[in-house]
């Protein structure tokens, strides 16, 4: 599947250089008007460089000036340039979430469509199919990304053994998964996220005195009060033992580190008190593990029941209860 996801990679990158080398053998380029398109094929290699998932996001705005380029140069024959559409609505479906594609492609798709009779170009029955085209085809590339999504994550949790049995969280495998889609959102442009771990202060004192029913009991019960605690959109999971990770997306560390101190006044409620670190990510993944856990190390060391956070590289970590 990787091989062939490469091929076609490739083969769109081919089209779309023949479609540029297409117009201009149809439409040769006077004198400095040929400057455009080499601006256009520098761009487009910049583009390139930067890898499949980080060229959809520049390719839209690029792709989008690039057909406004060929409508107010092609004259009469305007209307093959919409044939192209399509692909500027799947570029923007790739690179924003459903709510800035819909927004790219109302943007481009309503230049292309609303230009040429402001431009005085003639506007009949290819023009009326072309206009009508371009809100249907959009919707329907919006709708199968966000179907692709959900039918992935759904796949995602069906497919993998990524469940931890006691609790019904996430394990830790599933949590670095998660991870690592979340940071492909950040490359495609959406908000930073952050990391909280928690450690359960003296639980082995709990298995000890109580024995492991009780452990396993508690365990549990901390894992329903978290994720009651937690957005729709946040991740709880087990991290091993009694420790456990939550992925909070499109948020800041303070805004992490406050909701910490909220779950730590409630474990305390159940009975139970632990110790928080917290890490926002800054662009490295490994990074942002070993910031979170030495901000969680740095809680226990300085008494436990307490929440420290870690500034980010270079900084020492800064905590309080």
């Amino acid at each position: 599947m990787a091989g062939l996801a490469r091929a076609l990679y490739w083969a769109a990158w081919v089209g779309l250089l023949l479609g540029m080398g297409l117009q201009v053998r149809l439409f040769p380029p006077q004198g400095l008007t040929g400057l455009p398109y080499l601006a256009f094929a520098l761009l487009f290699l910049l583009a390139l460089v930067r890898g499949p998932r980080r060229a959809p996001r520049l390719l839209v705005p690029l792709l989008g000036a690039y057909f406004l380029f060929e409508l107010l140069r092609s004259g009469e024959a305007w209307v093959g340039v919409g044939f192209w559409a399509p692909a500027l609505y799947l570029l923007a479906a790739f690179a924003y979430g459903p709510p800035w594609a819909l927004f790219h492609g109302l943007l481009w798709g309503g230049l292309l469509v609303l230009l040429p009779p402001a431009l005085g170009r003639e506007t009949g029955p290819l023009w009326a199919h072309l206009a009508l085209a371009q809100p249907v085809l959009l919707a329907l590339t919006v709708l199968l990304a966000r179907f692709r999504e959900l039918s992935g994550q759904v796949r995602f949790w069906r497919e993998q053994a990524l469940t931890d049995p006691l609790t019904g969280l996430p394990n830790r495998r599933a949590l670095e998964m998660a991870l690592e889609r979340e940071v492909a959102r950040v490359e495609r442009g959406e908000r930073p996220f952050s990391l909280i771990l928690l450690d359960l202060d003296d639980f082995k004192r709990v298995n000890d005195q109580k024995g492991h029913p009780e452990g396993d009991r508690l365990l549990r019960e901390v894992a329903r009060y978290l994720v009651a605690r937690v957005r729709r959109g946040d991740l709880v999971g087990r991290w091993g033992g009694e420790e456990f990770a939550l992925l909070l997306p499109a948020t800041d560390p303070h805004r992490a580190e406050v909701l910490a101190h909220r779950l730590r006044q409630g474990l305390k409620a159940l009975g139970v008190t632990a110790s928080f670190g917290v890490a926002g990510y800054g662009g490295n993944l490994a990074a942002l593990f070993r910031q979170a856990d030495e901000a969680l190390y740095l809680a226990k060391r300085r008494g436990k029941d307490r929440v420290e956070r870690h500034p980010g590289p270079g900084g020492a970590p800064q905590g309080s209860r």
